[in-house]
């Protein structure tokens, strides 16, 4: 970035191009802009414009997650968002036109004067009215610096339309063929692990009637339990000694963690999640723990997701295509890798986990080895089935794979994004990848599905990926409360201003060298 600043500052023009300019936080789009700026009072405004000062807000602002009073206080600081750097003209000629050539601004020009544009607002006429309609009409969403500076071509895009030179498209179209949607393919639990499920449920119940706050901590049980058994058990017997060992299970939680990073803090803050009123459980909670620890340990089925997960490499032939298996959760990574190298004879079976916990399973025992290493294995079909938790999810191509599962679903939507582009992605030898979603019957995540499924197509934040935001969908639902859960769905936009912008008004194919008129008239 720091050489990307000082080019920025020595270049005419300049143009990023990039696969992921949101990898992990929204911040990393501004960061892009902050470059393009640095000679261009077009991209942020001027050096004091609120785009460049208050990052944090305006991302907040343009993603909805924060908004601007409607008082006279508010008319103002909204105005200071508009003037600095105040809209090209061709963005919308009836109101950015009219108001650039009534005040006097030059089509290179990008900044109003705060005394200028506060007489419009006063005078009342027609001008300060225009600025009353740019405002109640979702400028901060469909004309900020994002929309107009960053060009977005998504997969579907560029699979979707030819190239007029080669009349082939853009991107070859890898075909995705998801499983397990319908609502009569949610996993349905034993009666046993009903019973266990149901406890988990009043031990969240209990929670958050004594608690108040906390909504991550509250419904972590079952959060837990959504993913494996075997997670939500282990989870229980840690949760009967809170003050010894409750940290250590925050800490391996990767979403806790981003939870606290979103809220501004380095690590998790037990604190601030009210853990100093979890950690002292009352008899009763710690009654309805230890009945459901008891149910899980009764119970002498497998789980019928791992059933699920036999069936699917064994008469599916996801095996033979080539397999990932995700989950959240290290431990029921570990216990999955296990079981299924000890079900499928002769079976090599990765495992991909943070930190040094990666390694291959031949009969359940596990030899340790680097990520690099199970990469390369993957690559020369030596490993065919690869079991991973979200730290495979990032920064590792999958080509040689054609399916995957996912065992649980994440409570932060963007991770299934993150885990299908494993194998959807350029180089992918098959002509259609297979991905099937899990989740138990009546649970959180089968009730979340059911609110969001007509929904996550439409539904997305800066770059048209799914929201951090909806992660409060599922903690809502965990809580019983589905009227606050449909609010925040139906907060979302119903289509991103990205999608209007550059696809449904795409440009069209244009022969630049035959034009006659490329380059504005300043430029020539």
């Amino acid at each position: 970035m720091a050489f990307l600043l000082e080019i920025s500052k020595n270049t005419h023009s300049m143009l990023l191009a990039t696969a992921t300019p949101v990898q992990m936080y929204p911040i990393e789009a501004w960061d892009l802009l902050y470059i393009l700026s640095q000679k261009n009072d077009s991209v942020l405004g001027s050096e004091v414009s609120k785009w460049r000062t208050n990052p944090e807000k305006a991302l907040n602002l343009i993603m909805d997650k924060e908004r601007i009073n409607s008082n006279n206080y508010g008319l103002i600081e909204q105005c200071e968002w508009l003037r600095n750097p105040f809209p090209p003209a061709d963005e919308d000629p009836m109101n950015f036109g009219i108001l650039r050539r009534n005040v006097g601004l030059s089509e290179n020009c990008f900044v109003i004067r705060p005394d200028v544009f506060r007489d419009i607002i006063n005078s009342g006429g027609p001008d300060g009215r225009r600025v009353g309609r740019i405002l109640e009409n979702g400028f901060m969403q469909n004309h900020n610096p994002f929309i107009r500076h960053i060009i977005r071509r998504t997969r579907e895009y560029l699979e979707r339309n030819n190239n007029p030179e080669t009349s082939e498209p853009y991107l070859k179209k890898i075909e995705l063929v998801l499983m397990g949607e319908d609502e009569k393919e949610s996993t349905k639990l034993t009666p046993y692990l009903k019973e266990a499920y149901e406890c988990a449920e009043e031990f969240c119940e209990l929670l958050s009637k004594r608690v108040k706050g906390g909504g991550f901590i509250k419904t972590l049980l079952l959060k837990r339990v959504g993913s494996t058994m075997i997670a939500g058990l282990s989870t229980a017997q840690k949760m009967l000694s809170w003050g010894i060992e409750s940290e250590a299970i925050l800490e391996e939680d990767d979403e806790y963690e981003e939870y606290t990073y979103s809220k501004g803090r380095k690590k998790p803050n037990t604190e601030d999640e009210k853990y100093s009123e979890v950690k002292d459980l009352t008899e009763e909670e710690r009654e309805c723990l230890r009945r459901f620890i008891n149910k899980l340990e009764a119970n002498k089925d497998k789980d019928p997701k791992y059933e699920l997960v036999l069936t699917l490499l064994k008469e599916k032939e996801f095996a033979q295509k080539g397999c990932i298996i995700f989950l959240q959760y290290y431990d029921s990574a570990l216990w999955v890798a296990s079981e299924v190298s000890k079900d499928l004879d002769n079976t090599v079976v990765g495992l991909y986990a943070g930190g040094d916990k990666s390694g291959v399973m031949v009969d359940g025992i596990l030899k340790r080895c680097t990520k690099e290493d199970i990469k390369q294995k993957v690559k020369t079909r030596e490993i065919k089935i690869l079991v991973g938790t979200d730290a495979a999810s990032e920064g590792l191509n999958l080509q040689m794979l054609g399916t995957l599962i996912n065992l649980d679903l994440p409570w932060n939507p963007t991770r299934l994004e993150q885990r299908k582009g494993r194998i959807q992605r350029i180089g992918q030898v098959n002509e259609k990848v297979y991905v099937y979603n899990m989740r138990y019957k009546d649970s959180v995540e089968d009730r979340v599905h059911a609110m969001l499924s007509k929904r996550f197509q439409n539904i997305s934040s800066i770059f048209g990926q799914l929201p951090d935001v909806l992660e409060d969908v599922w903690v809502q639902i965990a809580l019983n409360n589905k009227a606050a859960a449909e609010r925040v769905i139906d907060e979302m936009p119903k289509q991103h201003p990205f999608a209007i912008r550059y696809e449904s008004q795409a440009i069209g194919s244009i022969d630049w060298e035959s034009c006659t008129k490329v380059l504005s008239e300043r430029e020539k």
